[in-house]
């Protein structure tokens, strides 16, 4: 469908990871090119929705770094637990709405994860997930550029410290029937890939999960080049490069404070699940689940009776 350009498996800020993915739009539109990345963070990061409050945040301190990402829904952590993902295509009409293309890459990491092992694993479209036995296990979202498109997302490799993350940032309690259900007890309970990935050989605990990460990176890029892909290295150049590309519009604390400017209609056709210029929300809950319907977040945490 695409020429495909990889980016490669990189541990950076998360301001620098944000700028990447822009440059990767920035590319895909002006070169007809689609671009595959994965990565992960140097330091602990929140990153807030496009179009979320920074109420949200319960503050900021020294041991966490905070952001902004162009995709819509709420809050999320991105620590050593995770691997996050980013595709970038044209928009050269092979998909045709925003649903198409979170279709094709949804079916693209669940296939790649069946294929290493893990059972009972399905994309949930509507709630935009990854489950595994029925939790979440990733999230993704999009931006639905006017000349490219982006989906990216988190897959947890290994377990959150849900403490800390409750520390940090809301954590939602649903109240369905005459129960209480915690988005913390679903955090705890979400499957994680090192601990369920098949491996050929025994690998010691503390080295699982970076065997995870390699192992899902490699089995993906393959599922969706079929091994045909170019590769680019993030150089130091390639870094100044996004870093002068976001500096003109949204690099400073007006776009992390107020989510200014705004996207307007000639750059961004859709941010789904968002206005362009809306107004900022409050109180949501943690992203894994701010789609998740009631009727499957009861089977994702542990009813309590309400107090």
């Amino acid at each position: 469908m695409f020429n495909y350009e990889y980016w490669g498996l990189n541990d950076l800020s998360i301001s620098e990871n944000m700028a990447l993915e822009e440059l990767m739009l920035e590319e895909s539109a002006s070169r007809n090119i689609a671009g595959i990345r994965f990565w992960n963070v140097k330091k602990d990061s929140v990153v807030l929705g496009y179009g979320e409050s920074p109420k949200n945040v319960k503050g900021g301190d020294a041991s966490f770094d905070l952001a902004r990402r162009i995709t819509g829904g709420s809050h999320v952590e991105f620590d050593k637990a995770c691997l996050a993902y980013t595709f970038t295509v044209p928009r050269d009409g092979s998909f045709r709405h925003y649903e198409d293309m979170r279709k094709y890459f949804a079916e693209r990491v669940t296939s790649a994860l069946s294929d290493l092992g893990i059972k009972d694993v399905y994309a949930d479209n509507k709630a935009s997930t990854i489950n595994v036995d029925e939790k979440v296990m990733a999230s993704h979202a999009i931006f639905w550029g006017v000349k490219s498109a982006l989906l990216h997302g988190l897959l947890l490799i290994d377990h959150y410290d849900v403490d800390r993350i409750a520390e940090r940032m809301i954590l939602s309690k649903r109240k369905i029937g005459g129960s209480i259900y915690d988005e913390a007890d679903a955090l705890r309970l979400a499957p994680a890939a090192s601990e369920l990935i098949k491996a050929g050989a025994s690998i010691p605990q503390k080295a699982k999960a970076d065997f995870a990460k390699m192992a899902i990176s490699e089995k993906l890029l393959d599922s969706i080049t079929g091994g045909n892909h170019s590769k680019l290295f993030v150089s130091e150049n390639t870094l100044s490069r996004a870093e002068r590309l976001v500096s003109s519009t949204h690099t400073d604390s007006r776009w992390l404070n107020l989510r200014n400017p705004p996207y307007t209609e000639d750059a961004a056709e859709a941010i789904p699940g968002e206005e362009l210029n809306g107004v900022l929300k409050e109180g949501l809950g943690y992203c894994m689940y701010i789609e998740v319907s009631d009727k499957d977040f009861k089977g994702m945490a542990v009813p309590k009776e309400e107090q």
